[in-house]
Formats: structure tokens, sequence, C-alpha cells
């Protein structure tokens, strides 16, 4: 059950952070178009990957990785990488939340952005998801 659980984990994830991405680099194009038609489009395209991608692979993500944390409790509470690893979920949980709300927004034209704020955020959110696999898998060898 472990393992299947593993690659739940695993595979929320890839959905959770693919979704991010796409999303971000949708937005980033959205600040950059003029066209009302093409405007309201990206919007539609940035709440799919959002709400269809992302949202769903966060869930299987973490609840996945409570069940895992519950079957081995006395190993995982006591790794140091652990550790690192959740402070940088809940980071990417911020930035998922960020990524949402301005979509949201943007869309809704309460708020302005710049192509260069979207790449930023786009940057953290690759960021963050490295240091969660160096945390993980590395870590796991290293800060054991």
């Amino acid at each position: 059950m472990v393992a299947w659980t593993l690659v739940v984990h695993i595979f929320g994830l890839v959905f959770w952070v693919s979704g991010l991405l796409v999303s971000t680099v949708v937005l980033s194009r959205h600040t950059q178009e003029t066209a009302v038609e093409a405007r309201e489009a990206l919007a539609g395209l940035e709440k799919i990957f959002l709400r269809g991608i992302a949202d769903p692979g966060a869930l299987l993500t973490l609840l996945a990785g409570i069940v895992l944390v519950l079957a081995n409790k006395s190993y995982y509470l006591h790794a140091r990488w652990l550790h690192i690893k959740l402070a940088l979920v809940v980071l990417l949980i911020v930035l998922h939340w960020i990524v949402g709300t301005r979509c949201k927004l943007f869309a809704a034209g309460r708020i302005s952005l710049q192509r260069r704020q979207v790449n930023l955020l786009l940057g953290a959110i690759v960021l963050v998801f490295i240091l969660i696999l160096i945390s993980t898998l590395p870590g796991e060898v290293f800060l054991t």
C-alpha cells in the first residue's frame, strides 16, 4: 500500500506543479494580449489549468503525503529532510494561492500585471519545485 500511496503522491505533485506552471505561462501571455476575445480565452485557460489540473494535483499530493507520514510516523517525524520539504510545500501552497488570486483578479480587470512580475512568479515555482526534489531525494540520504 505504501508504494501505491507514493505513486499517487508523485503523480499528484506532477499535476500540481505542471498546472501551476502552465497557468503562469498563460497568465504571462495574457498580460501581453490586447484583443478582448483573446484575453477572455486566456482567462478561461488559466481557470481550466488551475481548477482542473493544479487543484486536484495539490489535493492528491497533500492527502497521499499525509497517509505516507501516518504509515510510518516514527521515521518521518524525525527525518530532517521532511521538515525542510514541508516548509517548501507550505511555500508552494502560498505560490498556488498567489497564482490563483492573480489570475482571477487580472481576468476581472481588478489588478494590472507586468509580464516580468508573472515571470518572476514562474521562476519561484520552478525553484521551489527543484528544492522540494533536492530535499526529498538526496535529502533522504544526507539529512537523515
